[in-house]
């Protein structure tokens, strides 16, 4: 694509679709709002954000609309991609066609292909504006055993001018389906270093989790099964006869929260393991630096995937040796015997012969820690990215315009 014809002095104006955005969980809904929020502080664009509202989305709102990134909310996110929740795509397309009536926008970005994805395909077709996909690796095989999704998503990914791939697992997949690799754009997430640094281990938090001479496991994740909560503390009941000082703090919440409490009673864990329960996105950095070691032994669960795993860069950004699963895309996000280690998310004794690892020699749990550090400093800025972004939406723009104006 040609970078000629388009203003670049000129800030874009792009219409943002996503079933969740912030303050929602979830590294993708992290992951929008860094690109997004990082053009906007460059006046890259001018942003509309259609999306849900979600628990905190008032005060969320409140902080970080402005003229660059305007966030606009109706209705609940989907619980599934079931057909039986397609009706509910009538509320958002009504949003969506409204704002496009008010705004000429220059493109469409969406972060999720049902319904958001469909909804940017019509849009493309009856009224002739192009859009950018996204793809994390999950929504790919998540669909690849249903009857009919495989047939819209390779429709919906046919039709964007770029898809951008969140990591290389992403575009590996993408690849495997068809896509062609010259229309995919590999931009992974970045880490915000100047909020995820190294600090003093917070004292509020040592006496409200009763830290105080404990070593610390740190999972900060939805208690989802591929999150590998369960895993952990199967490794647990195999160390803590001989490190009795572990301790394991558990940040966030999910469907598999009262099955976990379970296996923590049943198991006579009781004493090893906190439930921090839902915190604060602009807090998780005090919980990074009061922890030793991350550890997230994440699997594939029915196509459920770990597409990147930003978790690992935040708590490497913080100083700490992360701990991962050898699966989906975390082999990119944590480089093994530098800044973590990687490890059999099946295996309950691998994982604990790791953590064994680190607490015993911790010369090497902190050069993980420092190489972590480094490389999310220089390898992970999202500045860096917005302006990749940036490139890509106005090569699109050009491109568009090119078509329009030649005769045919």
């Amino acid at each position: 694509m040609q970078h000629d014809g388009c203003d670049c002095s000129q800030p874009l104006r792009i219409l943002f679709l996503t079933d969740a955005f912030l303050p929602h969980a979830g590294g993708a809904r992290v992951y929008y709002y860094n690109l997004l929020r990082e053009m906007a502080r460059q006046r890259l664009i001018e942003a509309t954000v259609l999306t849900k509202k979600v628990p905190g989305w008032k005060q969320f709102d409140r902080r970080e609309n402005c003229q660059e990134l305007r966030i606009v909310r109706g209705g609940r996110p989907l619980e599934t991609w079931r057909y039986h929740e397609w009706p509910k795509i009538a509320g958002p397309l009504t949003r969506a066609a409204s704002l496009i009536a008010r705004r000429k926008f220059d493109l469409i970005h969406f972060g999720d292909l049902f319904p958001q994805g469909v909804m940017s395909l019509w849009f493309k077709k009856i009224l002739g504006i192009p859009y950018v996909a996204y793809c994390h690796g999950e929504e790919i095989t998540q669909t690849d055993g249903r009857r009919y999704q495989p047939r819209v998503r390779d429709a919906i990914y046919r039709e964007a001018e770029v898809i951008v791939a969140a990591n290389e697992f992403a575009r590996q997949n993408l690849l495997r389906i068809g896509m062609a690799q010259e229309r995919i754009e590999k931009i992974t997430p970045g880490v915000d270093c100047l909020r995820f640094q190294p600090t003093e281990r917070d004292p509020d938090l040592v006496r409200r989790y009763g830290l105080e001479g404990k070593t610390t496991l740190l999972t900060v994740s939805r208690l989802v099964p591929r999150k590998g909560h369960r895993m952990v503390l199967q490794a647990l009941r195999k160390l803590i006869a001989e490190a009795p000082n572990l301790a394991y703090l558990i940040v966030g919440t999910g469907p598999e929260e009262e099955r976990l409490r379970a296996a923590v009673s049943e198991w006579s864990l009781t004493e090893s393991v906190r439930f921090a329960g839902y915190v604060k996105d602009e807090d998780l950095a005090r919980f990074y630096n009061v922890a030793d070691i991350y550890v997230m032994p994440n699997s594939e669960e029915r196509g459920d995937i770990e597409g990147f795993g930003m978790v690992f860069l935040e708590a490497n950004a913080c100083g700490k040796p992360v701990i991962a699963g050898r699966s989906g895309g975390a082999a990119e996000a944590v480089v093994h015997g530098k800044t973590g280690l990687l490890v059999d998310p099946n295996d309950a004794a691998e994982l604990a012969d790791a953590v064994r690892l680190l607490c015993q020699d911790r010369a090497r749990a902190t050069d993980l820690g420092n190489n972590g550090l480094l490389r999310a400093r220089a390898d992970f800025n999202w500045e860096t990215r917005a302006r990749q972004l940036d490139r890509i939406n106005r090569s699109v723009v050009n491109a568009v315009r090119a078509r329009r104006t030649t005769p045919r």
